[in-house]
């Protein structure tokens, strides 16, 4: 096996699990075999993607082409809400749809963009997609007015000022900057060796990040994979609330990330499975048992115990929980995960 360290990722900032969770999809999609996820070992561990072929020139390449292929006109980003506009037809947070016409317009564009990555077996892309959700038409408030946020993913944290949305203002500009370069520079700033912002203009306060670290120049590379990490947890839509993601605690837009930390290389397909367990949710929320006072019941210490268990056996280390906190106006608010928070399962 050879091993890809994103050497400068460190575990407490999210972006650093989302750029591997997205890394391993985007080559595994481009046909690379063995992919494995995992963590270094010590005091600063770092995420690692090992396949027998994972070498810089082969892993650059693989994530330049996707890049490539999203940037085309015929590409699902680069489709439009109708013609003459510059919104995104599959952003999951858009401006207002006013007419019962514009909404079926609507829902017939994506599912021709829908059917089309059907025939094609564009497994990720229909991955992503479905993890990011959709603008609700069945969601509305007692005064009948539409809660069209509502069937978005958490995750998808783009600010909503001046009516910018996620694939227009984030995936598109990403696609191209990253189809731009050359291999080497992709590998290089997937490992660390260089920082790159170019959507980001290399501000200091640059928002590239989108929510998974505090504002900054980020290798655009990074964001690239950070943002198709979204496709790793799934979603699931509600009748009578909010959509519920994988990976998110608490009410609205407020509450916490979480993300597992783990012994030994995982498949993608086992990552999955955990981030989306029911255990992985209960131990985030409660972290080891404690009550007022260090007390708990016996149910509680018993189901709490059954849980830490379930997660040690599959070599689940610690779990990291991020508060997610909102900065700016209250009509276009910025969300952001803080630093992590590690919380131990007890496996060694």
């Amino acid at each position: 096996m050879t091993d890809f360290v994103l050497a400068t990722a460190e575990p407490m900032t999210m972006l650093s699990h989302m750029a591997l969770y997205g890394l391993a999809a985007i080559v595994e999609d481009g046909g690379l075999d063995g992919v494995r996820l995992s963590w270094t070992a010590g005091m600063t561990p770092r995420p690692v993607l090992s396949a027998p072929r994972a070498t810089p020139e082969t892993v650059g390449e693989i994530v330049r082409r996707h890049a490539a292929r999203h940037d085309t006109p015929e590409s699902w980003p680069s489709r439009q809400i109708s013609e003459g506009e510059q919104r995104a037809l599959m952003s999951p947070r858009i401006s207002a749809i006013a007419s019962s016409e514009a909404w079926r317009s609507l829902q017939d564009r994506r599912h021709d963009v829908l059917n089309r990555l059907t025939n094609v077996r564009a497994l990720l892309d229909l991955r992503l997609i479905a993890a990011l959700g959709e603008p609700s038409y069945w969601r509305k408030n007692r005064q009948g007015e539409r809660l069209q946020d509502d069937g978005a993913s958490r995750l998808e944290m783009q600010p909503r000022n001046q009516g910018s949305e996620f694939v227009g203002n984030r995936i598109r500009p990403l696609a191209a900057a990253v189809a731009a370069r050359t291999a080497a520079a992709v590998s290089g700033g997937l490992l660390g060796h260089t920082v790159r912002d170019e959507i980001g203009k290399d501000r200091p306060g640059s928002r590239t990040p989108t929510g998974f670290a505090s504002p900054g120049p980020t290798d655009n590379a990074v964001a690239w994979c950070a943002l198709w990490g979204i496709s790793q947890f799934p979603l699931a839509q509600r009748t009578n609330g909010f959509a519920i993601t994988s990976g998110h605690l608490g009410r609205g837009t407020s509450g916490y990330f979480y993300v597992p930390v783990w012994d030994g290389r995982w498949r993608t397909a086992r990552h999955r499975t955990i981030i989306a367990s029911d255990q992985l949710s209960r131990f985030a929320s409660t972290g080891p048992a404690s009550g007022s006072n260090g007390r708990v019941s016996d149910d509680d210490a018993s189901s709490g115990e059954a849980v830490r268990q379930w997660l040690a056996s599959r070599g689940v280390t610690a779990v990291v929980r991020f508060t997610v906190h909102r900065f700016g106006s209250d009509s276009a608010p910025e969300r952001r995960a803080m630093l992590g928070e590690l919380l131990k399962t007890g496996r060694r």
